[in-house]
């Protein structure tokens, strides 16, 4: 059977099984059997072979850390510590409140890179008062969409997906996503000064509340000096930093704070081994998904269809399908299925595979909070109780403001590769 013909069929079969609901890992899987054995004429067991040689990567052994460091911070204080710190420090400002769930955010995806956690976090301890007093647009579009800074600053599991299917340091990548998740933060912060512009100027904090909300804070505040500190100091690896910060966590957690007891581990070791599995599984059958269509020649079929087509061309379109792809699948689910298939011709068009990963990580992030399967969309109607359609409604504005910096760090590649000299 020809490539051309192959694709054409598989993309027929992930279509159909995906409108039957089908999990993304057994499509994924279908559509690799499929590709190895009809169109390659190799043995099914080549598959597990992929599988295999997935699982051993070394990258991978530092997701369980990071997942765990969230899971931890979701079921204890260190969140609401994080949170309470910026509102105070920024209680001066109209959108103080706001903006200080906006930084809060960001500090907490230095610190989990799991956009539900923080999602989850934040709406528990910051939807009411938003709500009181920015109404409930305002705070359920903010909660909803700021998770996603999980996905972009690092440390990132997305970027870690990445670097898996990219074949290319974790390290590096950590250090691109730093100046995009900083970009992002000042364009939504704009808005929402313009948004709270009208609203009477609040207190400013007296030295008294704001020392006592810098102390509280020091526990949480330690972890992103740890984290980004050891990475970027040569200290750890990746996946010794993410050891640091479960071990941290849980130790602080325990310990110091006495948020909760060993014996009430049960559900946070449940959640993040939950996670995992899920993030492992993806990764398993998606690799082996990657393998088949390079064996099938798919690549040079996508190839030839984007022929002649110029750099500027090239990732305006990438920028499409991806966008369009995080509203349908899940974002490690899309980075490892694309990556592996567009990477060769981004390389042809001399586009930096740092840059192109950082592009790649800000399209699925906001995947999360675009309608109508974004993820962070149903984790915000769990924890805030409003229907579908009006979360739905409240994260446009978040969506422009994201698509603004995404196109800023599309065609302006120094954005993320400053700091990598």
């Amino acid at each position: 059977m020809s490539s051309g013909l192959g694709l054409i069929i598989m993309l027929v079969i992930f279509a159909i099984l995906m409108i039957l609901d089908v999990p993304i890992y057994v499509t994924l899987l279908g559509c690799a059997i499929f590709l190895q054995v009809v169109v390659c004429g190799t043995p099914p067991t080549n598959i597990l072979t992929g599988v295999y040689e997935a699982l051993t990567k070394t990258s991978l052994m530092a997701v369980p850390y990071f997942v765990l460091a969230g899971a931890v911070m979701a079921y204890t204080s260190l969140g609401k510590r994080l949170i309470n710190l910026f509102d105070v420090l920024l209680s001066g400002v109209k959108s103080g409140l706001a903006l200080s769930c906006l930084v809060a955010n960001a500090f907490f995806g230095a610190m989990s890179g799991s956009a539900p956690a923080a999602t989850a976090t934040f709406g528990k301890v910051t939807y009411q008062p938003l709500k009181e007093r920015y109404g409930e647009n305002l705070a359920t579009g903010l909660i909803t969409s700021s998770g996603a800074l999980s996905v972009i600053i690092p440390p990132s599991i997305s970027i870690i997906l990445y670097a898996i299917a990219a074949e290319t340091s974790t390290t590096k990548l950590f250090i691109a996503g730093i100046v995009p998740g900083i970009l992002i933060v000042i364009i939504v912060a704009v808005y929402l000064a313009i948004k709270c512009r009208h609203l009477p100027k609040q207190k400013g904090p007296t030295a008294k509340a704001a020392g006592k909300a810098l102390v509280q804070s020091i526990p949480v505040m330690i972890l992103p000096v740890i984290i980004l500190g050891g990475i970027y100091g040569g200290i750890f690896t990746p996946t010794e930093a993410g050891a640091a910060s479960a071990v941290y966590s849980l130790v602080v957690s325990i310990f110091i704070l006495k948020d909760i007891k060993i014996r009430d581990m049960k559900p946070i070791l449940k959640d993040a081994a939950a996670t995992t599995s899920q993030i492992f599984i993806l990764v398993a059958v998606s690799t082996s998904f990657a393998q088949a269509c390079t064996m099938a020649h798919i690549q040079d079929v996508i190839g030839a269809l984007l022929s002649g087509t110029g750099r500027v061309a090239f990732l305006l379109i990438l920028n499409l399908v991806l966008l369009v792809l995080g509203c349908f699948v899940d974002g490690g689910s899309a980075t490892l299925i694309v990556v592996p298939l567009i990477l060769p011709m981004a390389m042809a068009l001399n586009i930096n595979p740092m840059h192109l990963g950082i592009i790649f990580v800000v399209n699925l992030a906001i995947g999360l909070f675009t309608p109508p399967f974004g993820l962070n969309i149903f984790v915000a109607q769990s924890v805030m109780k409003r229907k579908i359609g009006e979360i739905s409604k409240s994260v446009l504005p978040y969506i422009a403001c994201y698509i603004i910096a995404l196109l800023l760090i599309t065609f302006i590649p120094e954005i993320s590769l400053v700091l990598l000299g």
